[in-house]
């Protein structure tokens, strides 16, 4: 009898754990809408871009034809990439006094910027949409403005990077055949000489009169045949140097982002729900260790 009077009189203090169980659960969700003021709001702008870059080189001798995929291609994705780089962002903050402003180092700043900037792309309308998240609004639109900026001129040196390197490896791939006509043409030159004529072979230069000497004739064969080596390799280069001689059309800022009048996060909901499960787990932690203390105490 003892043993089952003292399990009801353990129960009978269980309104303590009810009611501090309670209690955590009302506290913790109020406190987490304390928590939700105390933290700093998103705040979100958007600027959007006229965006053109010059489409990826595709032979037309393959039969394939670029097209829009919805993805972007090696280009766009170039240039999308540049403008997430340390050294893109961080020239950025260095302009927008963001550095200063925000007293932390440079690079938890390009992380911060990094972090809230997205770039969306619509690849049929040639658009391209700068989302700058941070966490006042007037620094957000400044930071859209800024990148939106400029991307012309980014997209304008990424650009000529890759049409001087390209034009560089052409000219790597004709010099031998270049060094081997200049070395074909002076020997039918030696060759004339050696017979007393005076003669710089070119185009539109007759040699007719000359071929019957082996000397010179074997010498005009083989400039003949580095001729055509050379002709042929620059025919296979024709269609990449047409491909960086056209134009791309210039991107520009269609509109500008401005200061948003309201935040967009972080949500209440989640700082109350994470608070009222910490209240609800201090409040059934303590309620059964005072119902305890009470059993013994009071039984």
């Amino acid at each position: 009898m003892k043993k089952r009077r003292g399990r009801r009189g353990f129960w009978w203090w269980s309104w303590l754990l009810v009611l501090l169980t309670i209690g955590g659960v009302v506290g913790g969700f109020f406190y987490g809408k304390q928590k939700w003021n105390e933290t700093p709001k998103e705040y979100l702008a958007y600027a959007t871009l006229s965006f053109h870059v010059r489409d990826v080189f595709v032979s037309s001798k393959n039969g394939i034809q670029a097209g829009s995929t919805g993805v972007a291609d090696a280009n766009e994705s170039e240039v999308l990439r540049q403008v997430k780089s340390e050294e893109f962002l961080e020239g950025l903050a260095l302009d927008l006094d963001f550095v200063d402003n925000w007293g932390v180092s440079p690079t938890e700043v390009v992380l911060q910027l990094r972090t809230g900037l997205d770039l969306d792309l619509d690849q049929t309308s040639d658009q391209l949409t700068v989302a700058a998240r941070l966490n006042d609004p007037q620094e957000a639109a400044d930071f859209a403005n800024a990148v939106a900026t400029e991307l012309p001129d980014l997209i304008k040196r990424i650009d000529e990077k890759k049409k001087e390197e390209g034009l560089e490896q052409l000219g790597r791939d004709s010099q031998p055949l270049l060094d081997e006509e200049a070395a074909a043409k002076a020997k039918l030159k030696q060759a004339l000489a050696a017979k007393g004529v005076n003669i710089d072979p070119g185009p539109g230069v007759d040699l007719g009169d000359y071929l019957y000497i082996p000397e010179v004739l074997d010498a005009k064969l083989e400039w003949d045949s580095t001729g055509e080596a050379l002709k042929a390799i620059y025919d296979s280069q024709a269609e990449y140097r047409n491909y960086w001689a056209k134009t791309v059309k210039p991107s520009f800022v269609m509109a500008k982002a401005v200061a948003p009048p309201s935040f967009v996060g972080p949500d209440l909901q989640p700082f109350q729900v994470r608070w009222s499960v910490y209240g609800l787990t201090a409040g059934m932690v303590a309620g059964s260790l005072l119902m305890l203390v009470c059993w013994k105490l009071f039984p």
